[in-house]
């Protein structure tokens, strides 16, 4: 991967955007098609954050993107155990979000007025817990499924540094050569590649995660070559 520039990766992510845009309808091949519907959405995004990171880049915020990619990193993940895992997968995050908003409703109805229809509407919404539930509240569960090595994992902790305030994040805007050290408002220049590496992984294995659940893989020779172009493994390993 060292040998392939940044340019590289930027004309392959624009390639996929561009084509992920211009495709067709998409016919599920699971007669329950709850992860499906899941799966579009969250290829969506990314697709979304990756067009979203190219302008932030474009007008001088490269710092500013490495935050998109740590939404793009575990968007894709998810969307990979997601496809893998099918239909009881679907229902385990639907299950989380009920949980969630729940939590969410009655830690506002103790200090805001929150209408009272809005409240039963949260609260009365059937919460079952699941296996599949348990795994997809904790992100790292759903790497250590996918990659034993924990590989994918550290990646996102490194972007957590940067999407989080950390020292991490503070010390771009550090000189610390300097003694004392001095104050920019410019952030220092980090890994040039880092930004489009990193977004043109998440839209190949982004790619083939919802392609895998589509009639006829209809995108499977383009992210394949893509993959290929830029020596990037052509999916993400299945759950073991």
């Amino acid at each position: 991967m060292s040998s392939v520039s940044a340019q590289q990766y930027r004309e392959a992510a624009e390639k996929l955007i561009a084509d992920y845009k211009a495709a067709r309808p998409i016919e599920t091949k699971q007669r329950k098609y709850r992860s499906v519907l899941l799966g579009h959405g969250w290829c969506t995004e990314v697709h979304r954050l990756a067009e979203a990171s190219l302008r932030l880049v474009d007008c001088g915020h490269r710092h500013e993107a490495l935050i998109l990619l740590r939404t793009m990193v575990e968007t894709t993940v998810s969307l990979h155990w997601l496809s893998q895992k099918g239909d009881d997968a679907a229902l385990g995050v639907f299950a989380e979000g009920t949980r969630a908003s729940r939590n969410a409703a009655q830690d506002m109805q103790k200090g805001f007025n929150v209408p009272q229809d809005l409240m039963d509407a949260i609260l009365n919404a059937p919460v079952e817990k699941t296996d599949e539930s348990e795994i997809f509240r904790r992100f790292q569960a759903q790497c250590d499924e996918i990659d034993s090595k924990r590989e994918l994992y550290s990646v996102y902790r490194y972007l957590c540094g940067y999407a989080h305030p950390s020292a991490v994040s503070a010390s771009a805007f550090i000189e610390w050569r300097s003694e004392p050290p001095s104050l920019r408002t410019v952030p220092k220049r980090g890994d040039a590649a880092v930004v489009e590496a990193t977004l043109a992984m998440c839209l190949v294995w982004a790619g083939r995660a919802l392609d895998q659940m589509i009639n006829g893989k209809p995108r499977k020779q383009i992210l394949r070559a893509t993959a290929k172009e830029l020596g990037l493994p052509p999916i993400l390993p299945a759950i073991h």
